[in-house]
């Protein structure tokens, strides 16, 4: 596989040991989408997407390979989106569903679980943030570190299958027009410099 790195103990993980010629690949997260604020399910999907590539790149670190540019993305990801997307489920979607759906979907179970993950997986995070970091100085990447980054990509695929077939179709059939714009506003707002900034302190 081109523009790979396998590494070992010992080996130079500085940002600029092992630079890419170019971002592609399993190594890249693609950007916000922010074209898709006005239309927030397909906003929650391209996040989602976006995830899921993390997950790509936890899991070819976990097997040994490197990239200066992938990892740096990775240090950054659970800082600002990844935490955003955890708050802006709790504080946002959840709430408006609460008041849009009908009481067969049954939508306070679903709540609870995907809450009790987020719980989880914030936890797991905060781990996964410092082995990243611990890589980036040269430190060795030990068995156990390789099992955490595993866990948490398995954590995070669990997690986006549960909100692929329940959440999002729930909300594509539940929410209004008014709850819509509800929604894309304080999206527009969450997403702002200002609220970016908050998550990075």
């Amino acid at each position: 596989m081109q523009c790979l790195h396998n590494f070992s103990a010992g080996d130079d993980l500085s940002a600029d040991a092992h630079s890419l010629p170019e971002r592609q690949g399993l190594w890249v997260i693609n950007a916000e989408a922010r074209e898709q604020y006005d239309a927030p399910p397909d906003f929650i999907f391209a996040e989602q997407h976006r995830q899921w590539q993390t997950t790509l790149i936890l899991l070819s670190i976990a097997d040994g390979e490197f990239s200066s540019y992938g990892v740096a993305d990775l240090i950054v990801f659970p800082e600002t989106e990844f935490a955003q997307h955890i708050s802006g489920e709790a504080l946002i979607l959840f709430p408006i569903l609460r008041e849009q759906c009908a009481p067969e979907d049954n939508i306070n179970a679903l709540f609870n679980r995907l809450a009790d993950e987020h719980k989880a997986n914030k936890l797991i995070c905060d781990n996964v943030r410092t082995i990243v970091n611990e890589l980036l100085a040269e430190s060795a990447l030990t068995g156990d570190n390789k099992g955490c980054l595993r866990i948490f990509a398995e954590h995070i695929r669990q997690h986006l299958a549960v909100e692929n077939a329940f959440l999002l179709p729930i909300a594509r059939v539940r929410m209004d027009d008014r709850s819509l714009k509800t929604m894309s506003t304080i999206i527009k707002l969450d997403r702002s410099e200002a609220a970016i900034n908050k998550w990075k302190h």
